[in-house]
């Protein structure tokens, strides 16, 4: 930089352009302390060159004979020269900052991604949940909403430890992930808690889909790392959008099916058009 500084003028365009683009392009490769203990006494160089030229002590851009050239800005040599110096910076630096910019894109949509996920079972969270509901009331699609716990949860903790119901939920969330529509929406609501947004089903059409995972889950095999069985199996509980304006009612509606089937045995798929005429009878 202080050498061909030098040679074409220490204030040129090119000069300019290369001295910005080694700071831009230093600043992401190095540490700035390597970048600044290069960068000050360059600084310092390329001022003393221009200062120097000024007072008459150095020839300025010795590259180029002025005498020769009638109008240096439009001179041929004078452009091409500028552009022999211009070229391969402005390249490099377009090149790495394009590679930068490919990169910072892929990471945001990497780190929204994460933001959207549970961190342990990989499906999607109450905050990411609470959005496609919200998605699916304002395009006023019908859906139906199945809450599930698992039964006893607390047992497996208590027996084989928490990384082995880690390992449990882990599990259950593919189970249940395997045993759903394209269409469909798995999330973990808290806990041992899941929750299945079904787009365009009814109530009985959710009912089908949560006995199938209820089978499902009660088949899976789950062992711990002695190889010892763990049963599994959970309660659900199932409202639809036809029972309930607000989105978020049909949770409650979904959450009292759940409880009933809890206060009734656990293991079972029940609605809550079902709780409540058994709750009139």
């Amino acid at each position: 930089l202080c050498h061909d500084g030098y040679l074409i003028g220490s204030i040129s365009p090119a000069t300019m352009v290369g001295y910005v683009g080694t700071i831009g392009v230093g600043l992401v490769l190095f540490d700035r302390k390597i970048v600044y203990s290069a960068l000050i006494p360059a600084t310092i160089i390329l001022t003393a060159c221009t200062y120097l030229s000024m007072k008459g002590a150095l020839l300025y851009a010795p590259l180029f004979n002025f005498k020769a050239m009638e109008h240096a800005q439009t001179n041929p040599f004078w452009l091409g020269s500028m552009a022999f110096f211009i070229m391969p910076i402005l390249l490099a630096c377009f090149i790495l900052f394009e590679i930068l910019l490919t990169q910072w894109r892929q990471r945001e949509t990497y780190i929204q991604r994460l933001s959207q996920l549970d961190p342990l079972t990989n499906v999607l969270n109450r905050r990411s949940l609470n959005t496609h509901l919200e998605s699916m009331h304002q395009q006023q699609v019908d859906y139906a909403i199945v809450l599930l716990d698992i039964d006893h949860f607390k047992k497996i903790n208590d027996i084989y430890g928490h990384h082995q119901g880690d390992q449990v939920l882990i599990e259950i969330a593919q189970c249940l992930s395997e045993n759903l529509r394209n269409e469909d929406i798995i999330g973990r609501f808290g806990g041992e808690e899941f929750i299945l947004l079904l787009p365009h089903t009814d109530i009985i059409q959710a009912e089908k889909i949560a006995e199938r995972c209820r089978q499902a889950l009660q088949e899976l095999p789950v062992c711990s790392t002695q190889n010892n069985p763990i049963h599994i199996s959970a309660s659900f509980g199932i409202s639809s959008s036809a029972f309930a304006q607000d989105p978020y009612l049909v949770i409650r509606q979904a959450d009292q099916a759940l409880y009933a089937v809890k206060a009734s045995g656990r293991n079972q798929v029940r609605t809550f058009h079902q709780t409540e005429a058994i709750q009139t009878l």
